[in-house]
């Protein structure tokens, strides 16, 4: 379950049956105690697959299967751009809520 570093990941994905391709997949991790905060790392699904709840799927299938791994593990943290409004929604239909904002800046010299 826990890798030499003292981390623990799982990978939840989908695939199209027809093609046998794997067209959406979601991370969690975790590093030390099993009570330690869970990270939401990557969720994506496929350009040609989108717009049918795959991501939200996913997300939802991940979260369920790792409560039973690490119950204790109560808090889940997730990161995304404020310019990606489907996922964003799709962690506010999970029940995810805002905690901090991040910026970048970024300058060209000529």
């Amino acid at each position: 379950m826990w890798d030499e570093l003292g981390a623990a990941v799982q990978v939840t994905a989908a695939e199209h049956i027809a093609t046998g391709e794997l067209c959406a997949f979601n991370e969690l991790s975790i590093k030390g105690a099993p009570d330690s905060v869970t990270h939401q790392e990557d969720t994506l699904v496929l350009a040609a697959h989108r717009g049918h709840r795959l991501g939200l799927l996913m997300k939802a299938a991940g979260l369920l299967s790792w409560h039973e791994r690490f119950p204790l593990s109560a808090n889940v943290i997730t990161y995304n751009a404020e310019e990606n409004r489907p996922m964003l929604s799709i962690n506010e239909a999970l029940g995810f809520a805002p905690i901090a904002y991040e910026g970048a800046w970024k300058k060209e010299l000529r």
